[in-house]
């Protein structure tokens, strides 16, 4: 059947000499992979390679078949919803936009079904990196949400005491473990949890504060999801802000 949808283009991987492969989280399917054959050498075709820049908003047609055994899936027609360029080309955003991108390929399920809610707050993140000036709280705040529709968002009961653990993703009055976010990163991060996404930007974190709560995160999804490793993309923004 015809399916159209809006979808995030979350990562793209070469397939031969000639076709990509392009993981797309779409509004009303969920996380799906298109493959697009031919367009790494094709120049005059109407689908261009740069439709499919990380956290791109496209339109989408697509003869969706509701079979487990198909993996990969075809664009009839495919138009971009939202043409970016700071985050094409602002250095920050830039690599904000790949850190992104990065997380949501380690985090999302292709099995995961729809989640609207998802697709409505990561268009949202999407188009505020976009259009606002950007602080390391908005990665940080963005880590934060995600971890909620991923299962694991932290129990802000007793949010006054003096850790958060890590492992147990709540507040404590002790330190039980190496894995506990401590200190002045501690009342960043409390500040952090309670400024709403769309003022986040107003929330002013030392450089050496945002590299311990970005570390920290990291390490609080690796806790929580086995998948997630080898994350590479986060160092640098660590270099940028």
């Amino acid at each position: 059947m015809l399916v159209e949808t809006d979808a995030i283009v979350i990562s793209t991987l070469k397939y031969d000499d000639s076709s990509l492969i392009v993981s797309c989280y779409c509004k009303k399917l969920g996380l799906k992979s298109f493959i697009v054959k031919g367009i790494l050498k094709s120049k005059k075709g109407l689908i261009r390679r740069s439709f499919f820049q990380p956290l791109n908003i496209l339109s989408i047609i697509t003869n969706y078949q509701k079979n487990k055994s198909q993996k990969l899936h075809f664009f009839k027609e495919i138009k971009i919803v939202e043409p970016f360029q700071k985050i094409h080309l602002d250095i920050k955003k830039n690599n904000t936009a790949l850190f992104i991108s990065e997380i949501l390929r380690k985090t999302l399920p292709e099995d995961g079904g729809v989640n609207i809610k998802l697709f409505d707050f990561l268009r949202k993140s999407i188009l505020d990196l976009e259009r606002k000036i950007i602080s390391s709280a908005f990665y940080l705040k963005f880590l934060i949400e995600l971890s909620g529709f991923l299962g694991f968002y932290p129990n802000m009961e007793n949010i006054n005491n003096s850790f958060f653990d890590l492992e147990a993703g709540c507040f404590s009055g002790i330190e039980n473990h190496e894995n506990s976010i401590k200190g002045e990163s501690l009342e960043e991060f409390k500040k952090i949890l309670n400024t709403p996404f769309d003022k986040v930007n107003s929330v002013s974190i030392s450089s050496n504060l945002s590299k311990e709560i970005l570390e920290n995160l990291m390490q609080y999804f690796r806790i929580h999801l086995q998948s997630f490793n080898n994350l590479k993309s986060y160092k640098i923004l660590n270099d940028l802000f």
